[in-house]
């Protein structure tokens, strides 16, 4: 059986398209220990570290007891920097986050799983990376950007603030979203969230990707939402 992890506010037609790929979706739900617009994000309460996937304590008592799934030690709290304990970037055999605050889980499995890790001042790396694949991302962060370059991965950076939405408890929020919670890749397929042409300046992103031959997965007409990305996990057979 295949999984992905949601953010439960996702829209229909997009949860349907999911689905059609073959998936059970797993939904992350609401939660009040962090501010409204990330309180059901991916990327703030789960991590895949190798094969499992690590899932905040408060989020993980709502899921499956799954042998993939295991419990992060560290509870996610209201304040920065101790909102982006599980918002750790993996690219290839690299990891890259802000260490001093990463849950102890996460940190223990990605080094039994071999990782690198690469530390940095930002917290939010997996909020601020759209990986395509384990050597191709977009950033919009010029210090990740760098970063990203000095492990010989092939960055697009975006010189300008593409309309992502986030949401709150009436609708948008006034505050913008994350390229890396925006887009997420399944398989040969780069889902986006939304219609790529709201955040395509100059058709650069398209081409980027249709560059690597992947299949582009959107939803035309949609504005683009950052629900924290997505985690794939396949359980047994």
């Amino acid at each position: 059986m295949r999984y992905l992890i949601i953010d439960e506010r996702m829209r229909n037609i997009e949860k349907e398209e999911l689905k059609k790929l073959g998936y059970e979706l797993l939904e992350i739900r609401q939660s009040e220990e962090v501010y409204q617009e990330i309180s059901a994000h991916v990327d703030i309460f789960a991590c895949k570290a190798g094969n499992k996937v690590i899932v905040e304590p408060t989020q993980y008592v709502n899921m499956p007891r799954l042998s993939s799934l295991e419990q992060g030690i560290d509870n996610v709290e209201a304040e920065y920097p101790f909102d982006i304990k599980y918002n750790v970037c993996t690219i290839g055999k690299k990891a890259i986050h802000n260490f001093k605050y990463t849950d102890k889980k996460i940190q223990q499995e990605l080094i039994k799983n071999g990782y690198e890790l690469i530390q940095t001042t930002q917290g939010y790396t997996n909020c601020s990376i759209a990986i395509i694949d384990e050597k191709t991302a977009i950033v919009t962060d010029k210090g990740l950007c760098k970063i990203l370059e000095s492990l010989n991965i092939d960055v697009l950076f975006l010189d300008y603030e593409p309309d992502i939405k986030l949401l709150n408890k009436v609708g948008y929020s006034n505050k913008n979203g994350f390229i890396g919670g925006a887009i997420a890749r399944i398989e040969n397929n780069i889902i986006i969230f939304g219609d790529l042409n709201k955040i395509d300046k100059n058709n650069q992103i398209r081409e980027f990707i249709e560059k690597r031959k992947l299949n582009i997965i959107e939803f035309k007409g949609l504005d683009v939402i950052d629900y924290g990305g997505i985690i794939e996990f396949e359980e047994g057979n």
